[in-house]
């Protein structure tokens, strides 16, 4: 059994048909995710499915302990998220015809994610996909104890615009995405994203859950227009920031199209997992019969890296696939994000600063006065940094790199933003 630093569960909402699609996963990601309990959640006939796993040896004796199953509507009733559903794009349906079980779906699978932290009792959750096998034993922490908060190289604008409409003047902030087929939870920080969501009133509904599926109009929430995993990982950016370290985390996304999942070796999962921290199996993977038998050779794994093979095939997807990036020996000197420091009276402006500045192809982090351990300003020292704006505060910032001080209200965002990318001598 392979725990992590700290005590806390894994949650995986399921539907029946990916339950039964991905029951060759099912063991190894039990034996490797690094948590107390594995609760995998959907409607009843997924806890059927479980047990009739349980009784086939799906899991080892010690894995089969830790894994359970909660029923969905125990976390949040289907039903109450599908006549709000149904309302919204009433214009769209026939008279008396519900919104398609697809389509609500989509969203209240996502919101069973941000409801179980009601019933959560540890500091921490993780969330984890049901498609996604891990490659082998990993961490949620650092050494001292800090989370992990993952990202990958992903970006869909209409996310954002939404965030934007539930709690006003949050935006995109960092250059890389959070949406990473897993995430871990903090309880107390997703209760307080869900309050500060209720608390708009500009937007109809009661619940958090509500508020998402009302703030968007009936076309655009038939365009799956929200991500919890993207909300959460911004809301954490501008209100806490040192609450998480950051780690780019690479899965093998596309590993449906190359791999079998019902034949993976050990030795197969070894090799990848020098590159990839878990491989996932998209209901929409078909094995392509172009590259059969290229990632599972033992004789061409040899000879290349997991990654190296990935890069060299991705020039065959079709335009608009999903294709791995990497950072390539972490961030070069013209990728080092702009630190901003403001008080708590010029947190507009800072914003409009982190604006201008992302518009321009800059990377930012935020850090108000007002959140987070201000004692932390020393681990951002000890990152690479392209400068430190500090915005009406005396904070003094450790470490050599370039300060740039704001002291007068700011007029001109743009000029701002142009002034500091020049000052930083690297564009």
């Amino acid at each position: 059994m392979n725990t992590d630093i700290k005590p806390y569960d894994a949650l995986i909402v399921v539907t029946p048909a990916d339950m039964k699609r991905l029951r060759a996963l099912h063991g190894r990601i039990a034996e490797y995710l690094p948590v107390r309990k594995l609760y995998f959640s959907g409607s009843a006939e997924v806890g059927e499915i479980l047990s009739k796993e349980k009784e086939k040896g799906i899991f080892s004796e010690e894995a089969a302990l830790r894994v359970d199953f909660i029923n969905e509507d125990d976390i949040l009733p289907f039903e109450e998220v599908r006549a709000v559903v149904t309302d919204v794009i009433h214009e769209y349906l026939n008279p008396g015809e519900k919104a398609p079980r697809g389509l609500c779906g989509w969203y209240y699978q996502q919101f069973l994610k941000y409801s179980y932290a009601e019933r959560c009792d540890d500091e921490f959750y993780l969330v984890w996909d049901g498609d996604t096998v891990p490659c082998g034993v990993f961490s949620m922490f650092s050494e001292n104890g800090t989370p992990y908060l993952d990202y990958k190289q992903e970006y869909h604008e209409e996310y954002f615009n939404t965030m934007g409409k539930l709690i006003p003047g949050m935006r995109k902030i960092i250059k890389q995405s959070f949406i990473s087929e897993h995430m871990l939870f903090d309880t107390g920080k997703v209760k307080e994203l869900c309050g500060k969501i209720e608390e708009n009133e500009a937007v109809p509904g009661k619940s958090y859950w509500e508020k998402i599926l009302r703030c968007l109009t009936p076309e655009v929430l038939q365009g799956n227009s929200f991500s919890e995993f993207e909300t959460y990982g911004t809301f954490m950016a501008l209100t806490d920031p040192m609450r998480y370290r950051l780690r780019e985390w690479h899965s093998f996304r596309t590993a449906g199209f190359f791999l079998d999942k019902e034949n993976l070796r050990e030795s197969d999962i070894e090799w990848l997992g020098r590159d990839f921290f878990a491989l996932s199996f998209e209901k929409d993977h078909a094995l392509r019969s172009d590259t059969m038998g290229f990632f599972d050779n033992p004789e061409y794994q040899k000879k290349l890296s997991a990654r190296k093979m990935l890069e060299v095939v991705q020039g065959a997807f079709k335009s608009g696939s999903y294709r791995e990036s990497w950072e390539v020996e972490g961030l070069t000197a013209d990728e080092y994000p702009v630190f901003i420091m403001s008080s708590e009276d010029r947190k507009g402006e800072e914003i409009k600063l982190a604006e201008a500045l992302i518009d321009r192809g800059e990377n930012v982090i935020t850090f108000h006065e007002g959140y987070g351990d201000y004692n932390s300003l020393e681990e951002f020292s000890a990152r690479p940094l392209k400068a430190a704006v500090l915005m009406g505060t005396d904070a003094v910032f450790p470490g050599s790199v370039r300060i740039i001080r704001l002291d007068d209200v700011l007029a001109d965002a743009e000029a701002a933003a142009e002034k500091i990318i020049s000052e930083t001598g690297l564009k």
